[in-house]
């Protein structure tokens, strides 16, 4: 897989593709990017990948075929490129959310690869937490390109398709709750008399180097917090306040209104 066809330049395509070229996944030249905004022009211009201006130009010149649109394109987009698409070996992937790969086979001959990748917003940083898989018909070359891909943006994780709905709830969801939290937190410093500005960068600091020293750390979250605490101090006041109020069954009830909207997406 040495070239590559997005369909779809927006708010998730642009940073892949930009880190796809800093990262050296694609060659500029081999990358080539189909949308109809006509901010997708100068995009491509200053990261030096191909604008086409029709659709069937860049399907036909790729060797993958990487679906940036929204779920509800998808119904009257693969129509469309399913005669460029069939027989080629020309592999899919998709960073649709809510669409499987059987869904998207079912528009090509039997044996097209189709492969997903699930990334976050934070990819726009480099930051993104992404799974990804392959349908059978996905080479193991193919879906090593569709990890280097998604690894791109952040971290990849191979994982079994029935698990993505979870995960993009985990990851894809996720990120507003840590904004929801931080921001709770600065605009509790800032009521206690902290400037707005230091006690927003404070807050997401903190959450960054906790982030970190969990991620690193050979212990779990419990025995961290037990480390923070101190008996008869300050943070295990705090520590027993969210935990009367029920913080890990709000994040819980938070998870499962959004895994349900998703399973209520996911047929139709």
């Amino acid at each position: 897989m040495k070239s590559i066809v997005f369909i779809g330049c927006g708010n998730m395509a642009r940073p892949i593709i930009a880190r796809c070229v800093s990262q050296g996944v694609f060659a500029p030249e081999n990358i080539y990017v189909y949308d109809i905004s006509p901010l997708a022009a100068d995009f491509c211009r200053e990261t030096g990948v191909v604008f086409t201006e029709t659709l069937g130009e860049g399907v036909e010149r790729a060797d993958a075929v990487l679906l940036a649109v929204k779920p509800q394109v998808l119904p009257s987009l693969l129509p469309e490129i399913a005669p460029m698409v069939n027989g080629s070996g020309k592999t899919l992937i998709s960073i649709a959310a809510g669409k499987n790969t059987d869904y998207i086979a079912s528009f090509f001959t039997e044996g097209t690869p189709v492969a997903r990748i699930f990334p976050n917003l934070c990819a726009s940083v480099g930051a993104a937490v992404s799974a990804y898989c392959g349908n059978a018909s996905v080479t193991p070359d193919a879906l090593e390109k569709v990890r280097e891909i998604a690894a791109s943006i952040g971290e990849a994780y191979a994982l079994d398709e029935e698990y993505f709905a979870i995960f993009g709830v985990l990851g894809g969801c996720g990120p507003a709750y840590a904004f929801m939290f931080i921001k709770a937190l600065a605009d509790a410093a800032e009521n206690a008399g902290l400037a707005p500005g230091l006690a927003r960068l404070a807050a997401a600091g903190m959450v960054e180097g906790a982030a970190k020293l969990l991620k690193t750390s050979d212990v779990g979250a419990d025995e961290l917090v037990r480390r923070v605490c101190s008996p008869g101090g300050t943070t295990i006041e705090g520590v027993n306040s969210l935990k009367n109020d029920g913080l890990s069954d709000t994040v819980a009830r938070a998870f499962k209104a959004s895994l349900d909207r998703d399973a209520e997406l996911a047929k139709g």
